[in-house]
């Protein structure tokens, strides 16, 4: 049996195009029955390549091209090919390729030589060792004997083939009769088939980052080093006698090679335990105190609790899996000590008590009737999966404990490998052709984006025109196709897995090949499945950002707190929580944020928490055929059936929908007498439709109905019934722990709106849409939303005095280094008290007149009591007095000029901060869009809604359409967001005299997701929304009341400039609460009733000191 020795993969990253299957499969169908995978330092592809072998019947070997320092050349790497000839020969490769990817540049012979037992030696044509017999190397036989000394001459072979150049064969056969050194065919193949030379050219310029000339010619020339048929390389070898030599010791090293991979059931580091004290003594100790714990001023039957929890104990330790629950015990541990956010639980293990007990999940599951047998039963035998969620920021905290805990060989992260999806195949090979980069932009947006974040791969691409179209355009465009659809899939890099760690009872590298990963951790070299497949445990740290809004919610709400509030302690049945449920006013609460789902709220108007638990687990792809039915049934216009009294108690609190997996078990319990264990499996075989596993348990659950005294025609019935709705439950466990953090987010957003909206924006910088979103609905709710200001805003989002500050890092432009300037002065010498200060205080590098102009757009210099043109035409002196000093500085005065016209000033600060919050063109027509049925456009989100919107034009995209009409995309926005609007020729003629930026413009129409997969509009009507001056000005008078915590002369000079920016006809009455005296100021300081003036004073003397008294 003769094999090729030296294959690569495509896991030689960007060196090969051929994947393993095409690899296997086309050996198969060219008559090999063994083949060699041999990839350059990496073992990344072993598991796929034995799957693939068995499947196709080949013998596989496995193989490293390892690179390695030269005896004679020492600063250069030369290949040597390393085969496996059995399991320690295995073993030691994976070895030799873990030293190599975690050794840093050189790798010499002297670290293999300890871990050769197991291998054979292939010495290939561009190895040190063929390179100098090739060229005649005079000291090539004392080279020869200096190998000897490291290597088994017995394992040892240089490669020839029929291939090379009769002089080369002629120099290789003497020198084999003259030193003994065995000769051993080995075949040159770079590629499967000819025309992949081209697309291997690509994927080395690719990597190289280097552009290919002469494409055309690149293209025609054919490879030759490609995977032949078996028949004709044994005809080659029959040549000469060294060929027929080496062929004969191919055919012998194969024979010889014998390595099988062994899938086995995980082992479980074992955990460490105080002496004496077995692995289930010490889990059984701490699950009894937790439980205690939990259950401390609970009024339950203790009995009850203490059964469940020693029916679990036992389970658990039969099973063997008593390590595992104190392997994540000890995880979640050290969370809490270090106050670390955890969530309430994820999946089925939140219906274990003994999770509960030790603080893993934080759902008791006799409360809320969760199944330990859904998550673990002994009728189904597998590894259970405990996957914990955490605040994203804390997970490399719990990477280090865990690397410290375990120590670094026996813990690792795992790899991921990126490929070349669609658009980045045909960007880069477009970029190796050397188009320039509005083409290859072009030829990306080409590619439309897939529906629920799934990729389109380019072949769906072309059943649309714009990609041919792209390609049209494109010299060479056919064959950038070609080949970008052969790398198309391609891995092209490997990356650390977000969330996966493993852990060993033994070093990694007895399992599997490892490599250099970050922060000094291993990364294992295979993917998640074959890691786990190999018996090694692996445990999910999941980031879960809205566990850091929690956390952070807490923390800026501390003050306002009761002492010693628990949010897990909660009272479920609040009404505020409850009534915000029902209004759907979910936006920023985990799980229920789409609009879909916020309909479903709005519709069903849950009462109870079990209403919400409900709706998360129906809203769902399947499941929501049952939503309207749910909805029906829970207002009473629709009557409630329950097949059989007897599971009135299962079925009655979700109106007879079977809503959870667990209400199948319970059915099947209750009604035919199984065994939770047996009816888990049940449940499993209906929702995965196992056709021979149902036809037994089917008998079996009729029999049980019979027993239990019930008639078969209803037993027949009952079993249809869960039959069909099994398919369609969902995890009752999860969708309760989901639900809870879910009740806890908006627990904080009912009581506590301005620590939950700091926190939710914090979480959301940089998403322009979100913050948008987010701004506009704490203004509705009352929250003073104030602009970036130099002298009180911070780095991100805070608040102060229950007003939301905006930080200085949300204005574009500005360096987090320059922020960090500012704040550290600010902190030092106290706060800027004029506009000459701050610009005198700021280190010469960083006045640089483009970061103040920012400053003054985002409003961040307001306070200075300057217009904002006033500070930007006067910027210039500003810096040039600086520069000469104090003093000059000081004499430097500010000019005066008008202030921007209002939708310049705005238009400017939402291109700065990416939100108005001095004001809005719209803020006019708050009422009329309310009174008048209007949406928000932070509310249109879903397609195929009829819509009605009033909006600002903030730009216009004029095109042609084929026949010649003119059409327009338009970008609109309001105070909630921003949307395009598609308008079509017949409609575009009728009101293209009026669509002008800035023109605000009540619009309907339909709305439908367009090419980028984002919401837009496409228009039926649009007119000119009515005059502003027809929406009545607001009237009325402002209240100041002065305490004696705000009463400052400073505080009473920032008034003043206040009321001079903001002159108006609304009189301005102030209380001195020292005196208990009014006075009403002088109308030179009255003002107008811009919302904004709310916001700049409550900042000077707190929003419950300003009252705007309305007159009607």
């Amino acid at each position: 049996m003769y094999a090729p020795l030296q294959i690569l993969s495509s896991y030689s990253l960007l060196k090969n195009p051929n994947t393993i299957e095409q690899i296997v499969q086309t050996a198969k169908t060219r008559g090999y029955e063994a083949i060699a995978l041999a990839d350059a330092n990496v073992m990344y592809g072993a598991i796929d390549w034995f799957r693939q072998t068995k499947k196709h019947g080949i013998k596989p070997l496995f193989g490293l091209t390892l690179m390695v320092n030269g005896l004679v050349n020492t600063a250069t790497l030369f290949p040597v090919v390393l085969l496996a000839e059995n399991q320690v020969g295995y073993q030691n490769l994976m070895w030799l390729s873990s030293a190599k990817m975690t050794s840093q540049g050189d790798f010499q012979w002297e670290t293999m030589v300890k871990h050769l037992d197991g291998i054979n030696i292939v010495f290939p044509t561009d190895s040190e060792l063929v390179q100098l017999i090739s060229s005649g190397y005079e000291e090539v036989n004392n080279y020869w004997q200096q190998l000897l000394t490291l290597v088994d001459e017995h394992h040892s072979f240089i490669g020839i083939n029929s291939q090379m150049a009769p002089q080369i064969q002629e120099r290789l056969a003497q020198f084999s009769e003259r030193t003994g050194g065995q000769m051993i065919a080995l075949d040159d193949i770079d590629y499967l088939n000819s025309d992949d030379a081209f697309t291997t050219q690509v994927l080395k310029a690719i990597d190289a980052n280097v552009k290919l000339d002469d494409i055309k010619i690149l293209a025609q020339q054919q490879g030759s080093h490609i995977l032949r048929d078996l028949a004709v390389v044994q005809q080659e070898y029959q040549g000469t006698e060294i060929l027929k030599t080496a062929y004969i010791n191919n055919e012998l090293l194969v024979s010889k090679s014998n390595v099988s991979i062994e899938f086995k059931d995980t082992a479980l580091p074992p955990f460490e335990t105080p002496s004496g004290v077995t692995n289930a003594q010490f889990l059984e100790t701490i699950a009894v105190s937790g439980l205690k714990k939990r259950l401390q001023g609970h009024n339950v039957s203790l009995n009850l609790y203490e059964e469940r929890l020693q029916h679990e104990l036992k389970t658990i330790e039969v099973l063997g899996f008593s390590d595992y629950f104190l392997i994540v015990w000890d995880i979640v541990n050290f969370a809490h000590k270090n106050h670390i956010q955890t969530g309430p639980g994820r999946g089925s293990v939140a219906g274990s008590l003994v999770a509960y007990s030790l603080q893993i999940t934080d759902v008791d599951p006799l409360q809320f009737n969760l199944l330990f047998e859904r998550f673990l039963n002994d009728e189904r035998v597998q590894m259970p999966d405990i996957d914990i969620d955490w605040p994203p920021s804390k997970r490399e905290e719990l990477f280090t404990y865990l690397h410290q805990k375990y120590g670094k060989r026996n813990f690792g992260q795992i790899i991921t490998f990126g490929t070349l999806a669609s658009k980045q195949a045909l960007r880069d090979v477009g970029r190796v052709f050397g188009l320039p980069t509005p083409t290859l932009s072009k030829l990306s947006a080409s590619i439309p984006e897939g529906k629920n974040g799934r990729k389109v791969s380019i072949d769906d691409a072309l059943k649309a025109p714009q990609l041919q179209n792209a390609l049209r355009d494109i010299d060479n465009g056919r064959l950038l196709l070609q080949t970008a659809l052969k790398i198309e899939g391609l891995p092209k890099n490997y990356s650390t897995h977000a969330a996966g760690i493993v852990l060993s009872a033994n070093p990694l590298v007895q399992t599997l090949p490892v490599q250099s990963g970050t922060e000094g951790r291993l990364l294992t070299q295979f993917e998640k499945d074959p890691v786990e497949q190999l018996g090694l445990l692996k445990i999910d740290i999941l980031g879960l950002q809205n566990l850091a809004i929690l956390s952070q919610a807490l923390y800026y709400a501390q003050k306002e707190l009761p002492e010693r509030f628990d949010i897990t302690k909660i009272a479920l049945d609040d009404a505020k929580t409850l009534a915000l449920f029902a209004k759907g006013d979910t936006n920023g609460v985990f799980q229920f944020e789409s609009a879909g789902i916020k309909n479903v709220l709005r519709k069903l108007k849950p009462a109870t928490f079990e209403h919400i638990v409900a709706v998360n687990a129906l809203y769902r792809p399947g499941p929501a055929q049952n939503i309207d039915k749910f909805i029906a049934r829970r207002h009473g216009k629709e009557a409630v059936t329950i097949p059989d009294p007897s599971l009135k108690s299962i079925l009655a609190p979700t109106f007879g929908i079977i809503v959870y997996q667990e209400q199948v078990m319970l059915v099947a319990e209750s009604y035919a007498g199984f065994t939770l264990g047996e009816a888990d499996v049940l449940r499993s075989a209906m929702s995965k439709k196992k056709v021979d596993k149902m036809q037994k348990l089917h008998e079996q659950f009729i029999k049980g109905a019979l027993k239990n005294g019930h008639d078969q025609e209803q037993a027949e019935l009952i079993f249809s019934y869960i039959d069909e709705f099994a398919n369609y439950g969902f995890n009752r466990s999860h969708a309760v722990a989901y639900s809870k953090l879910a009740f806890e987010l908006a627990y904080l957003k009912a009581h506590y709106p301005v620590a939950f909206f700091t926190a939710l924006l914090n979480a959301n910088l940089g998403e322009q849409k979100k913050v948008q979103q987010y701004v506009s609905e704490a203004k509705i709710r009352g929250i003073v939303v104030l602009a970036p200001d130099v002298n009180k805003s911070y780095k991100f989002w805070t608040s102060i005095e229950n007003q939301l500050q905006m930080g200085l890092n949300n204005i574009r432009g500005v360096r987090t280094d320059f922020v960090t300037g500012v704040l550290e002065e600010r902190q030092n010498n106290g706060s800027f008290q004029t506009i000459q200060s701050f610009v005198r205080r700021l280190p010469d590098k960083m006045r640089k007149r483009e970061v103040l102009e920012q400053l003054v757009y985002a409003g961040a210099l307001d306070s200075f009591g300057y217009n904002r043109r006033e500070l930007i035409e006067n910027i210039a002196s500003l810096i040039e007095g600086a520069s000469f000093g104090n003093l000059i500085l000081e004499e430097t005065k500010i000019k005066k000029y008008d202030d921007f016209a209002l939708s310049d000033r705005l238009k400017k600060e939402k291109e700065v901060i990416g939100v108005n919050l001095s004001g809005h063109p719209l803020d006019t027509y708050v009422d009329f869009i309310l009174e008048n049925g209007f949406s928000q456009i932070g509310n249109v989100v879903q397609p195929s809604q009829v819509e009605k919107i009033i909006a600002i034009v903030d730009s216009i995209r004029q095109i042609r359409t084929k026949k010649g009409d003119d059409m327009a995309f338009v970008k609109v926005s309001d105070t909630t967001g921003e949307i395009s609007v598609t308008i079509f020729p017949q409609l575009f003629k009728k009101i293209s005299n009026f669509l002008k930026p800035g023109t605000i413009l009540s619009i309907a129409g339909k709305s439908e997701r367009d090419m980028r997969n984002e919401i837009a509009i496409v228009a039926n009507h649009i007119n000119l929304a009515p005059e502003p001056q027809r929406v009545q000005p607001i009237q009325g008078t402002w209240f100041l009341q002065l305490d004696e915590k705000h009463d400052t002369p400073e505080r009473r000079e920032e008034i003043s400039q206040i009321m001079k920016k903001h002159h108006g006809h609304n009189p301005v009455v102030i209380h001195w609460q020292k005196d208990g005296k009014n006075q009403k100021l002088d109308q030179e300081f009255w003002m107008t009733s811009e919302t904004v003036i709310m916001r700049e004073l409550a900042a000077l003397l707190g929003s419950e000191n300003i009252i705007f008294k309305q007159t009607y």
